[in-house]
């Protein structure tokens, strides 16, 4: 059965609700929440790995036990890979579930020597830490996408004309491309902070223990490596303090992208308007009413508004669950996985969501055009083609265009006569020939005025296209290279044998 037929509404639809965009609106409204510690299983089972071999490698643990060891994770790899093993509850969490059955599989020796040298406390940090840094690659992967897509869309849209509005009232002529490129430039911070909350998460703090060390020679550095990271967090206790930290330094990156996101959403929403007309989204991306059967709504454009708010509030709770806590670890801070899983959970698919959007988006240039010879949305643009002709001070043209405005409503746009009025009634005692006003109601040759850095021209565009896309490719490099990085330590740490 198609994904069509299962909703009430959509038979006026030419296209089939795209699956992502339902699941993203519908959240959890009919889907229940995994247990959170079956996301931190591969992990659990990769620090296990290379706990167990920095042991051996320093004499901790006998070349028997560590292959009984490994050969219990590589079982249980499998199974979790297949999705055949679940966690049992009366277990406790994901450490005491891995470490049985690896008693189970290997033996008593094998599961007992697991923990040597170490605690939960420094497990799950260390979990957590690897967990956090896949969910920063795979949220800087989705922003890339949609910034090289909408940096794509720019480049035929550089003279496509259209309002600008401050106070949501008409303001000046712009272009749909330079638009977008505002879009990209937002989303390059948005990759920054990602790559910035990156570098703080992706420090070691195996080997902390419950917080204050351990009598075994153990080797840090060691683990370091073989876990992908690009340091070790020195301090023990300060590794189990500050696990809130990473969560909430990762939350606060969602709660920037989410705004970003947001703001894209209101004008999407706005602009696609029947009353607007600029933009029409592809029926595959709203959703319909279960009593007007005519709707086609912006579901995911009001969704990822909310979720945004939701991002906030859960930063806000992550900055206070350690507030005033004493050094060392403290079990508020369990609470700190289920926010920050939460947040990821809500909001990583919103990006994607956008990227669909944006890819199927219709632009009306027609529409686009004719709202532009509304509004007055040149009138900035003539007053200061008349303080350069005729050597006057902005705000004396400003004012001559205020009187020009006022004597052109009935026409609606600019005319030679209501501007000679106003110069008449001015100081100045200039003229303007007809000639002159035409090209000044072209909302063409307004963009095309405007040539500094970062203003809409397509000569201004063009420098910024470039640039915003050497930037784009700068963060794909980024995330790409940092991907090899940490898959080549985990196969180094997977493929270790003695």
């Amino acid at each position: 059965m198609s994904s069509k037929k299962q909703q009430v509404w959509g038979s006026h639809l030419s296209s089939t609700p795209e699956e992502e965009n339902l699941l993203f609106c519908a959240g959890r409204d009919v889907h229940a929440l995994p247990m959170a510690d079956e996301a931190l299983l591969p992990y659990d089972i990769w620090t296990n790995r290379a706990h167990a071999i920095m042991l051996y490698q320093q004499n901790i643990i006998t070349a028997e036990t560590f292959r009984q060891i490994v050969n219990g994770l590589n079982a249980l790899e499998d199974l979790v890979e297949r999705g055949e093993f679940s966690l049992n509850p009366e277990k406790e969490d994901v450490h005491i579930n891995v470490e049985s059955f690896v008693t189970d599989h290997a033996g008593a020796t094998a599961g007992g020597s697991m923990h040597t040298g170490r605690s939960r406390n420094d497990q799950v940090a260390c979990d957590m830490r690897l967990y956090l840094r896949n969910a920063c690659l795979n949220l800087g992967e989705r922003l890339v996408a949609l910034a090289a897509l909408l940096i794509q869309q720019s480049k035929s849209h550089m003279e496509t004309v259209m309002p600008g509005f401050t106070h949501y009232q008409p303001a000046m002529i712009t272009s749909w491309g330079h638009w977008m490129c505002s879009y990209v430039q937002g989303l390059c911070r948005d990759v920054e902070r990602v790559e910035f909350a990156f570098d703080l998460i992706n420090r070691n703090p195996l080997g902390a223990a419950a917080s204050f060390g351990t009598s075994w020679p153990i080797d840090r550095n060691k683990t370091t490596e073989l876990l992908g990271f690009d340091r070790l967090d020195v301090n023990t206790i300060d590794c189990i303090s500050s696990r809130w930290e990473n969560e909430a330094q990762l939350v606060q990156t969602y709660a920037m992208v989410m705004n970003h996101l947001s703001i894209i959403s209101q004008d999407l929403m706005f602009l696609s308007l029947p009353y607007v007309g600029m933009l029409r989204i592809h029926d595959s991306l709203v959703t319909g009413s279960s009593i007007m059967p005519q709707k086609k709504n912006p579901d995911f454009a009001e969704v990822i508004k909310s979720k945004a708010s939701l991002a906030h509030g859960a930063l806000m709770s992550l900055l206070g669950v350690q507030k005033g806590g004493l050094s060392g670890y403290n079990r508020d801070t369990q609470v700190t996985k289920y926010v920050v899983m939460d947040v990821i959970r809500e909001c990583e698919l919103a990006p994607s969501v956008l990227h669909s959007v944006f890819a199927t988006l219709q632009v009306d240039k027609t529409r686009m055009g004719a709202l532009c010879q509304e509004g007055f949305m040149n009138a900035v643009d003539v007053a200061d083609f008349l303080a350069r002709r005729l050597q006057l001070s902005f705000r004396e043209c400003y004012n001559i265009l205020a009187l020009t405005v006022k004597y052109s409503q009935e026409a609606g746009y600019i005319t030679h006569h209501a501007l000679q009025k106003a110069l008449d009634e001015s100081d100045c005692a200039a003229s303007i020939t007809a000639e002159e006003v035409i090209p000044l109601n072209d909302p063409q040759v307004a963009v095309r005025q405007r040539q500094h850095q970062g203003a809409p021209s397509p000569k201004a565009m063009q420098q910024q296209i470039e640039e915003l896309a050497t930037v784009v490719n700068q963060h794909e490099s980024f995330i790409r290279n940092t991907r090899r990085r940490i898959q080549n330590a985990y196969d180094a740490c997977r493929s270790f044998k003695i």
